[in-house]
């Protein structure tokens, strides 16, 4: 689920897969494109809907169970034109024939559009369900390993599995209890892929303490009542919800306007930095030493600061992370990024400015960011997540209530506040698939 950066333009078919249509009944998409080899025809009783979590890990957000096959792979045919048409064909009339709605509005409407794929429903369900609040269900793609404290609290459910490798371009896995299927050309690891398949039955879909069916159906009197939906901005048209420099940009930008610097002001004073109303804001400042006199010399520097803020008393390092991570040695400079800038923060002061000043310095990171600070440095810097300022600025939204623009960059800051990568997609994915009902049924 909710992978790639396709929802930009495209509504993603497995949005269906965690909701109850009109009629009751659950209908799955298999992504990518729906179908399924010949081969697992009638043969697959459950489904778990996953996402990324980490490198070789996934976690599981959904069970389906007592799944009928609707997808009919002998309709394939050597002609894809050919194919598409009779796939298209017989899934149209099935919709009809079960009148598949979601708030009212009919699901053929709703994907039927220039920007979408064919609609091919892979599976009725009798069932789905979600995980229980608080339970959280991880499946990582090797054994348990250090790693897996570092990312996991004491009370996630981890299943390591020894036999298989986890599925990437497919991003679709099948597990049997018999460790293979016939014409599965990977017969490696047969006894591990079988008790792979009982971890998974007797850890995951057997815990019936940790699954609760769920009963998600679209409102479309809740959609009524949300009035207008949230507005696409440049964010989202030119794609750049994950662009450093241009979150980095904006906040320059928005941090030497005067209307706002007593706003931003009381945002660092809660990290104990009390800066003036007249800071300076430097943008990609130059990290070079020029003096090399004295013990200048055998402190590196280099690189370039994303935002340098600096008043009579204080200056402020802002490195912003939020899809890169630190980096431990760059070609613009010598020794750790980290370590360079703070050397040089330290000899700007010293010999640049008309008075010592106290230096503080910050990675700005999305919340589930982790990033790897050297031993080093992690007492020269703090952390302010974009959580943390996307909650201060939402206290403060009647100051730029108006200001168009600041409103879009506070839009597209919700991304980078929820605790896993891909939290956000959910959400993102809710709301194209409400905005499409709504503009269906003319809300």
């Amino acid at each position: 689920m909710y992978v790639g950066d396709y929802l930009a333009s495209n509504l993603g078919h497995e949005v269906i897969n965690l909701y109850q249509a009109d009629n009751g009944g659950y209908y799955l998409y298999l992504n990518a494109t729906g179908d399924f080899i010949k081969t697992h025809s009638g043969r697959v009783k459950y489904m778990l809907f996953v996402k990324y979590f980490a490198q070789g890990e996934v976690e599981v957000i959904g069970m389906a169970e007592g799944l009928r096959d609707i997808y009919n792979p002998e309709l394939k045919t050597a002609d894809i034109y050919e194919e598409n048409r009779v796939l298209s064909e017989a899934q149209r009339v099935f919709i009809e024939q079960e009148d598949i709605r979601y708030g009212g509005a009919p699901l053929l409407d709703i994907f039927d559009s220039a920007e979408q794929q064919n609609v091919f429903i892979t599976y009725k369900a009798d069932t789905v369900s979600l995980p229980k609040p608080g339970v959280r269900i991880f499946i990582r793609f090797s054994a348990f390993d250090k790693d897996v404290e570092l990312l996991h609290g004491k009370d996630d459910i981890v299943i390591c599995l020894s036999g298989y490798q986890q599925a990437k371009a497919s991003l679709k896995q099948y597990l049997y209890s018999e460790g293979t299927y016939p014409g599965d050309l990977s017969k490696e690891h047969v006894l591990e892929k079988k008790k792979d398949y009982e971890r998974v039955l007797k850890n995951i879909i057997l815990r019936k303490e940790y699954w609760t069916v769920s009963s998600n159906k679209v409102d479309p009197s809740r959609i009524r009542r949300q009035g207008s939906l949230r507005p696409i901005s440049l964010f989202d048209i030119c794609q750049i919800q994950n662009s450093e420099n241009d979150f980095s940009n904006a906040l320059s930008y928005f941090m030497q306007q005067p209307e706002y610097r007593g706003m931003w002001c009381d945002f660092f004073s809660r990290f104990n930095v009390n800066l003036d109303k007249d800071y300076q804001i430097t943008r990609e400042e130059s990290a070079k030493i020029e003096d090399r006199s004295n013990d200048w010399n055998n402190k590196p520097g280099g690189g370039r600061i994303d935002l340098l803020i600096r008043d009579r008393k204080s200056m402020v390092i802002i490195e912003n992370k939020i899809k890169s991570d630190i980096n431990s040695v760059e070609s613009d400079g010598e020794g750790l990024q980290l370590e360079r800038y703070w050397n040089y923060a330290h000899w700007l002061s010293a010999t640049r400015e008309t008075a010592r000043k106290t230096i503080r310095a910050f990675i700005l990171m999305p919340k589930y960011g982790k990033p790897h600070i050297p031993a080093s440095m992690k007492e020269n810097y703090g952390v302010i997540t974009y959580k943390d300022l996307y909650d201060f600025l939402k206290e403060h939204k009647t100051l730029f209530a108006d200001d168009v623009n600041f409103c879009f960059f506070f839009d597209a800051m919700q991304r980078h506040t929820y605790d896993n990568v891909n939290d956000y997609l959910y959400h993102e994915m809710q709301d194209k698939f409400y905005r499409r009902i709504k503009t269906i049924l003319n809300y």
